[in-house]
């Protein structure tokens, strides 16, 4: 059975209503390409769900058996009555306590942000939620372009905002080992390093995926061959093919599940 494109299944939906920016749809089907491929359930929460239409159309275009849980802070999606699989929490994202109360032990595959769109909500909400998200998994924060809007807390190069959040998390996260100045004074990141696997932007889009494994030491650079006629390779780099394999075997655990 062919595998159905998400602008496919909008585009097919009635029901409760749905509105997305257009281009989303393409984004999506890369994101969730792996999911899809894979063809088991998973477990996706999607902050602020308006009239609920977008749980419905996740809960078609993912695998079959697929679990939604939706989060909105607005009294009137109490009234929303959904399929089997489809479950809805009153409160905010923001709110650890509330998290801790609906979620338990839950961990989920994917986690999608298109709550309030206020710059301290999404980092906010990002903080309280990368704990709850599956080693493997995917983190998507919709509508980043109110970044750039300052009624939202934004501003362009505006260091509260999202999108300078996450730029500082490649820099000071993804790619800390190869940085030469002492960092020693900014540990907020530590867990980043071990968990953080991407971050990825697309036109008002940014998506966070997490290592399969926590990376627990900075990788290893490996060489192979005998003949070096032009440059000459630091021996530490030439180890021995059990410890080769060792260090191959552990990436590929982290990095491919």
């Amino acid at each position: 059975m062919a595998i159905k494109t998400y602008l496919e299944v909008y585009k097919e939906h009635s029901g409760f209503v749905s509105h997305k920016w257009i281009h989303y749809f393409f984004i999506y089907d890369r994101i969730f390409k792996r999911f899809l491929e894979k063809g088991k359930p998973i477990k996706m929460l999607e902050i602020g769900i308006q009239n609920g239409g977008s749980l419905e159309i996740w809960k078609k275009y993912l695998p079959h058996d697929s679990v939604i849980h939706g989060i909105d802070i607005d009294e009137r999606c109490r009234q929303l009555k959904f399929s089997e699989g489809i479950f809805f929490h009153l409160g905010s994202a923001t709110d650890e306590s509330f998290i801790e109360k609906a979620f338990g032990d839950i961990q989920f595959d994917v986690i999608l942000d298109d709550g309030s769109h206020i710059c301290r909500d999404v980092i906010q909400t990002f903080e309280y939620l990368l704990p709850v998200m599956k080693n493997g998994g995917a983190y998507i924060v919709e509508d980043m372009h109110t970044s750039y809007w300052k009624e939202y807390g934004g501003g362009i190069f505006n260091q509260e905002s999202p999108i300078e959040y996450f730029k500082k998390l490649i820099d000071l996260g993804i790619n800390r080992d190869h940085i030469r100045y002492d960092l020693s004074g900014k540990n907020d990141y530590l867990e980043v390093i071990k968990n953080i696997s991407q971050i990825s932007f697309f036109d008002s889009i940014c998506l966070i995926e997490k290592f399969y494994k926590p990376k627990e030491t900075p990788f290893s650079n490996i060489t192979v061959g005998e003949i070096s006629l032009v440059a000459a390779l630091p021996t530490q780099l030439n180890i021995n093919t059990n410890e080769k394999q060792r260090e191959i075997n552990k990436t590929e655990k982290i990095i491919c599940g």
